[in-house]
C-alpha cells in the first residue's frame, strides 16, 4: 500500500463517501470469495481491491483492521499453496463482516 502524496493533508472520508467505497469493496470481496470457492485466484479483482485501498481507505484510521486483513489476504495469494483457497474464503468473509460493522457505525 502506498503513502499519502507528499505535501497534501489527508482528511478522513465523509461518512457517505466511505459507505459508498465500503459497499463497492464488499461486492469485490464477494466476487473474490466466489473465485476462491472455485479454487481460482482472480488477479484482476485483487488489483481492483488494492486500488480501492490505495485510493484512500488505507489512510482512514477507522479502517486499520480492515486494511490489515486485506493486506494479509493479498500477501497470501502471492505464494500458491493448498490452503490458499480455504484461507482466502475465510479472509473474504472476515473482511465482509468488518465492512458490515463499519457501515453500521458510520452510515
Amino acid at each position: 500500500m502506498s503513502e499519502p502524496p507528499t505535501g497534501l493533508t489527508f482528511r478522513a472520508m465523509e461518512a457517505e463517501q466511505l459507505v459508498r467505497h465500503l459497499r463497492r469493496l464488499k461486492r469485490s470481496l464477494e466476487q473474490l470469495e466466489s473465485e476462491f470457492a472455485r479454487q481460482h485466484v482472480d488477479q484482476g479483482l485483487l488489483v481492483e481491491i488494492d486500488r480501492m485501498v490505495d485510493d484512500g481507505l488505507t489512510y482512514d484510521t477507522r479502517l486499520t483492521r480492515l486494511v490489515n486483513l486485506l493486506e494479509r489476504l493479498r500477501e497470501n495469494t502471492l505464494t500458491p499453496r493448498v490452503e490458499l483457497y480455504s484461507d482466502g474464503v475465510r479472509d473474504c468473509r472476515r473482511a465482509k463482516a468488518i465492512i458490515e460493522e463499519l457501515m453500521a457505525v458510520v452510515g
